[in-house]
């Protein structure tokens, strides 16, 4: 059901859920994104009985998917408990970039090893989303077609990144306007940083495909399954739902800022939470595939990034950017943004039909109110119980790398092999103040000075 079918669905009837409250909040149900296919991926059973595990996790997202295949990978008896069901939370919101790089590397001197450890692998596994897809023979439209970071105009903070990932040995470049025509289709940009690896995901469809490969290796995944609570029993936990149980000696928490979670509440407060929205176009005709991005490379505009852009193995434009407070249900006014910056970009454009297919919002819980300093956290929140979550915009790549590395350092009893420092969770300092700063500030400064051509 599109963005449309369902406000006229919800014009005729009294809605279940407030609409405006729905977008504003990101919990608008997941068939609106413009990620699930005609048909979803398979309905996972609510736990209904009293069952044994070695380890429990909570939340089928891209960190509790990938955490559940490396475990059984590893012989490692797990049963998966998710709220809703697979991919239908963060994971299958976002804007499907594999970003291949760090935004920085500044926050990991905070590591014992000032970072080095979790750089090398990182650099190590940065294919991990299309090398997955591979091994297990995942169907989730990733291709490894690169990315642009495209700008008006020279930065040194561009020259800069390409120096230090061509020291780790990426294969990227600075380009100029010549090359950037030849990737992107416009000459609107004179400068950008041309990435050869990294490129584009569905999601939606990776995460329930790696859920279904964790299933496969003999992994037990409960959907519709709210747990309600944690307790300690003997040298063992007990995670509970309404209708079931399980019994396990290692609980590994997965969930998004765990809003709304009777169990463990101080991880809520660990986060800054942000609502972003996405867009998906019906499928473009062949006329419009000629002129926009023929490379199909995943595009991102520096310096602000107003409209990170793919075109997914369908033929749509894939976008999202960061709604104006209290407006996040207004798709009209973000589409009619998104199509201003595609008729400049792209001037052969104007007149052509291009419409909306998918509207959606979802919420990001970020550690840091610096979006380059929101790294993902591995909390230690009692003696048998982790919470890998707090991944914001990184998810992609991130959330089943960290996962994988979760999962092998617990099915092989290494904790020394955690990459993230273990923390206990301390509440952060006005966690609405980020969200008030991007929302209020630099996400209509900038719209403005892209408008402007000031950037």
């Amino acid at each position: 059901m599109s963005w449309r079918e369902y406000r006229r669905a919800a014009a005729g009837q009294v809605p279940v859920f407030p609409i405006a409250g729905a977008y504003e909040s990101g919990v608008v149900p997941i068939r609106f994104s413009g990620w699930p296919l005609s048909q979803q991926g398979p309905a996972y059973p609510a736990l209904d009985q009293d069952i044994e595990a070695d380890v429990v996790v909570v939340g089928a997202g891209l960190v509790g998917a990938s955490l559940a295949l490396h475990l059984a990978e590893g012989g490692v008896r797990v049963v998966v408990l998710e709220a809703d069901q697979p991919g239908s939370g963060a994971s299958g919101r976002n804007a499907g970039h594999v970003q291949p790089y760090l935004g920085s590397v500044e926050p990991l001197r905070a590591h014992a090893d000032q970072g080095k450890r979790f750089t090398e692998y990182f650099i190590q596994h940065r294919d991990i989303v299309f090398d997955l897809c591979q091994k297990h023979g995942l169907q989730a439209d990733a291709v490894k077609s690169g990315m642009v970071d495209a700008a008006y105009r020279k930065h040194a903070a561009l020259e800069n990144k390409v120096s230090q990932w061509k020291a780790f040995g990426y294969d990227v470049d600075i380009v100029g306007a010549a090359r950037l025509k030849e990737l992107l289709g416009t000459d609107a940009y004179g400068y950008g940083i041309h990435w050869r690896e990294g490129g584009r995901v569905n999601p939606y469809l990776f995460t329930n495909g790696m859920i279904g490969a964790a299933v496969r290796l003999g992994a037990r995944v409960h959907g519709n399954t709210c747990v309600v609570g944690c307790e300690r029993i003997g040298s063992h936990w007990r995670v509970r739902s309404a209708t079931g149980s399980v019994r396990a000696q290692q609980v590994v928490i997965c969930t998004n800022g765990h809003a709304g979670n009777a169990f463990f509440p101080e991880l809520a407060r660990t986060q800054f939470p942000l609502v972003a929205c996405g867009m998906a176009t019906r499928p473009l005709p062949q006329s419009v595939l000629d002129i926009v991005n023929p490379a199909r490379v995943s595009l991102m505009q520096h310096p602000a990034g107003l409209y990170p852009l793919i075109i997914d193995g369908r033929n749509r434009l894939i976008t999202a950017t960061i709604p104006g407070p209290g407006r996040a249900q207004r798709a009209e006014t973000y589409f009619a943004y998104f199509l201003r910056y595609l008729h400049r970009t792209y001037p052969r454009l104007r007149g052509t039909h291009i419409e909306l297919e998918s509207y959606w919002t979802g919420m990001t819980a970020n550690s840091s109110s610096l979006y380059e300093a929101a790294y993902p956290k591995l909390y230690q929140v009692a003696d048998g119980v982790l919470a890998l979550m707090n991944f914001g915009s990184w998810g992609n790549v991130m959330g089943p790398m960290m996962g994988a590395n979760l999962g092998q350092a617990l099915a092989s009893d290494r904790p020394q092999d955690f990459l993230l420092p273990l923390e206990t969770p301390q509440a952060v300092h006005f966690p609405g103040l980020f969200e008030t700063k991007i929302r209020r500030v630099l996400i209509p400064a900038a719209r403005w000075a892209d408008k402007l051509n000031l950037v």
